[in-house]
Formats: structure tokens, sequence, C-alpha cells
């Protein structure tokens, strides 16, 4: 394993908390507070269909991401030294924001959010935390990520 310096290390740890910032006046609603079942839902089984119930929009191949912001903005937000990559699916959300779950290869919770603005952040949801609070990730930190016949079940039965 190398120990290349990770553009992954995207501008600081946040706790979203921060409202009052200059930062998170630039988040969307939906990873300021405490997440929506949907952007749990999303974050940890790549399924963006409860999202897609709570803020419309429509749901579109992942690569969309990539489209938008290019692939080595995309890449620098995933250990792709680990094979990291994004869930299938994205929404893009009637606001122009994107969401897409970074594959459970390593995390458990972690997705990409494009905001409206073109701004790629790779975002963590809290769910493993415990906490439900959507924090900006600075160091993709290994959790295990998420047994493949764990996901399998998620799509197989669309919770």
């Amino acid at each position: 394993m190398t120990t290349r310096p990770m553009l992954n290390a995207t501008i600081g740890l946040l706790s979203l908390s921060l409202a009052g910032s200059a930062l998170a006046a630039e988040l969307p609603e939906t990873v300021t507070g405490t997440a929506s079942a949907g952007l749990i839902q999303i974050s940890t089984t790549g399924n963006p269909e409860g999202l897609h119930r709570e803020l419309g929009g429509t749901i579109e191949a992942s690569s969309v991401i990539a489209e938008t912001v290019g692939q080595i903005t995309l890449e620098g937000l995933l250990d792709t030294e680990r094979d990291e990559h994004l869930a299938p699916k994205a929404l893009v959300a009637p606001s122009g924001d994107i969401y897409a779950m970074v594959a459970p290869t390593i995390t458990k919770d972690n997705f990409i959010l494009v905001t409206r603005d073109g701004t790629a952040r790779r975002m963590d949801v809290g769910a493993s935390e415990g906490t439900n609070q959507p924090f900006q990730v600075a160091t993709i930190v290994a959790d295990g990520g998420t047994p493949i016949y764990k996901e399998f079940w998620y799509w197989l039965t669309r919770q």
C-alpha cells in the first residue's frame, strides 16, 4: 500500500453543525442537521429511491458525477488504489444537487455530493458513528465496509 497523499482528504472534517459558516451555507439542507431516511439509505445501500421520494428529481447512472465534475476530480474523492467506486445509481435532485454512494469496499456510509454549483465533496452520513449527522470527509477511514451479500439483499428487497 502506498502512502500517496490523499486528495481524498477534502477540505477538513466538518461537523455540519457549523450552520452559520460560509461552507455550511453552500451545502444543501439535506446534509445539514440530521440526515433523512432517504439520505441514509442512499449512503449505506446505494439505493436512491428513498431520497428520490423525499426530494424528487431523476435517478440516473452514477456516471453523471464524472460527467459533471470530471473523472480526475471524482478519482480525487475516492481511494482508487483500494478499488473504491460509485454505486450504480445516483440521484439528481430538482435543485441540481447530485448524490451517489461510495460503493462500500472500505467504508459503510460515505457518499459523493455534487452541489448545484458543481462542487464535489465526499460526505459521511454519520450512520456508522451513530449520530446520523452528515459531515464532510477529511480523511478516508476504513471501517471494514459492508459485506457484498448485505448490499445484494438491499438491492433485491429495495430497502
